[in-house]
């Protein structure tokens, strides 16, 4: 799977020494020490790239507490099902 590049090169062949002319991953970013991020984030080389949505499958379906109720209104509660 590819990586979601976070960073569009649009420097037309200019460069910044020791960051790589081309578009930037997460991974990419991590590499780079604090002085060459911010070179990028403040440079006119490179632009955000637009983020991309995530498809409804991959969302993280919401968690249920223990005491919310599931809907189902014949269904006893633990406590009820002890006495």
């Amino acid at each position: 799977m590819d990586e979601q590049k976070v960073w569009i090169y649009v420097g037309k062949g200019e460069f910044i020494d020791g960051i790589p002319a081309r578009d930037l991953t997460e991974s990419d970013m991590a590499r780079l020490d604090v002085d060459a991020q911010a070179a990028v984030e403040n440079s006119k080389l490179y632009r955000h790239a637009p983020r991309k949505a995530v498809p409804a499958a991959e969302e993280e379906a919401p968690k249920r507490s223990k005491e919310e109720p599931t809907g189902d209104k014949n269904a006893k509660s633990g406590r009820e099902k002890k006495e």
